[in-house]
């Protein structure tokens, strides 16, 4: 698929979830497809196209031989961003983002096996609180190489959006990232950080960024406030199967 192609879906996979979320369809189940192409004013393989990518992303429900099946429950998914501000905006949060410090560090070890770098070799190390409503939400601690830098203006670095800063400052496309989620109880320093007593029990995450070469580019560290960052999952069922499942009788 060509990346025209992938902004063509995109854009017609958008309209039909403007659709979705201003319309409701008797038991959930969406137009023909026929109807939903001339109304869209596209063609059935432009249309097949995008509605794939809605049942990949767990939107709709495809069945052949009975239709599409959109599914409410999933419009607002709270972790359906690609930015912390964004997630804490949609929860109607007044947002913001605190830079608390920048400095080159040597990589430690597990900076430096997460990252495929020798160990002791140069990061730039960002540290920033996240905002809701003025108040500390997520502190993250993010570090990258510095070799893969392109630009020496770290300061002026866009850290409400990962995949424009790392764009823009490194010059690489990302493709994914990779979170690995864990308990953990509060120290003295992120006590004072996110406002919470010692001892208390949090959600964090590690988090790995990797570009279109599947090179590691971007270590996170995330620590999360509990009233204002919960981890939700979706569990696509149809993804997890080779086809529908045998009727009931």
């Amino acid at each position: 698929m060509s990346k025209s192609n992938y902004s063509a879906y995109m854009a017609i996979k958008n309209k039909i979830l403007e659709i979705v979320r201003s319309e409701t369809f008797e038991k959930n189940k969406l137009p023909s497809e026929a109807a939903l192409a001339n109304r869209l004013g596209i063609s059935l393989v432009t249309l097949r196209e995008s509605l794939m990518m809605l049942a990949l992303e767990g939107y709709i429900t495809k069945r052949h031989g009975s239709g599409n099946y959109v599914h409410p429950s999933t419009l607002d998914f709270a972790n359906r961003t690609y930015s912390f501000l964004d997630h804490l905006s949609q929860k109607g949060y007044r947002t913001g983002l605190q830079l608390l410090s920048q400095e080159r560090v040597p990589a430690g070890r597990e900076e430096a096996e997460v990252l495929h770098v020798p160990e002791g070799e140069l990061l730039l190390e960002n540290r920033l609180v996240y905002l809701a409503d003025e108040q500390p939400a997520i502190y993250t601690v993010s570090r990258m190489p510095e070799a893969l830098l392109v630009r020496s203006d770290v300061e002026q670095m866009p850290f409400a959006y990962v995949h424009i800063l790392i764009q823009d400052f490194m010059n690489r496309e990302v493709a994914h990232a990779l979170s690995e989620y864990v308990p953990l109880a509060v120290d003295e320093g992120l006590s004072r950080l996110l406002k919470l007593p010692a001892g208390h029990s949090i959600q964090s995450s590690s988090q790995v960024f990797y570009d279109i070469t599947d090179q590691q580019v971007m270590y996170n560290q995330n620590y999360f406030h509990p009233d204002y960052y919960r981890l939700r999952i979706l569990q696509n069922w149809d993804l997890g199967r080779g086809g529908p499942l045998p009727a009931e009788t």
